[in-house]
């Protein structure tokens, strides 16, 4: 996505929008180092600068029919984030320290009346998430959530449970694939790249 072309951009946001998952990609993979670098400094640490990215970018996609009517959606991408990192320092025990560096976002016009559909889509889609994962098998349930509940790399839940990280990685892509087709019965679509952030 290039910033001094704002016909492609805009035709980007059109097609996202519209539930284009590689549009979305490409608008993922434009914006992912600039918003990490700048979670990074506020954040400092790699874990909860994915989980921030992850609920933040889930939030956008799940209200991307709203991209139409906004101005500057990279703004409101930008503001997604901040409110994200703002409910994630919220949460944590330093959090007086933090707001030194954070200021409590403010809500850009008309993101007001967006925010509670976006919060109650979110919510809807994690406890979606959560029941398919019951539903996999002990051995993918298991391989999920070392993943993703605990951040561990492919190689360290191979060796934690004693397997190849070649089957790791085949049943991780499995259960992925079937947590993304699960959702799309639901009626809920997520691009595999957000099932893919650790």
């Amino acid at each position: 996505m290039h910033a001094d072309n704002p016909y492609k951009e805009s035709g980007l946001y059109t097609l996202i929008s519209e539930g284009n998952e590689e549009a979305f990609n490409e608008f993922y993979l434009s914006v992912l180092p600039e918003f990490s670098s700048y979670l990074m400094s506020l954040l400092k640490s790699k874990e909860a600068v994915n989980d921030v990215l992850q609920e933040a970018l889930i939030r956008f996609w799940l209200s991307r029919d709203k991209l139409p009517g906004i101005d500057n959606p990279k703004a409101w991408l930008s503001r997604i984030i901040s409110n994200e990192c703002y409910r994630y320092l919220r949460k944590q025990s330093d959090y007086q320290k933090s707001t030194k560096t954070l200021d409590q976002p403010q809500e850009l016009e008309g993101e007001l009346l967006y925010q509670t559909d976006m919060d109650l889509a979110f919510r809807e889609t994690q406890g979606l998430i959560r029941g398919i994962v019951q539903d996999l098998s002990p051995r993918q349930k298991s391989i999920y959530q070392l993943s993703r509940e605990s951040g561990l790399t492919i190689p360290q839940i191979a060796d934690k449970l004693g397997v190849s990280s070649n089957y790791v990685r085949k049943t991780l892509v499995l259960s992925l694939k079937l947590i993304q087709k699960r959702l799309k019965e639901a009626g809920v679509s997520l691009p595999m790249v957000l099932l893919l952030l650790p």
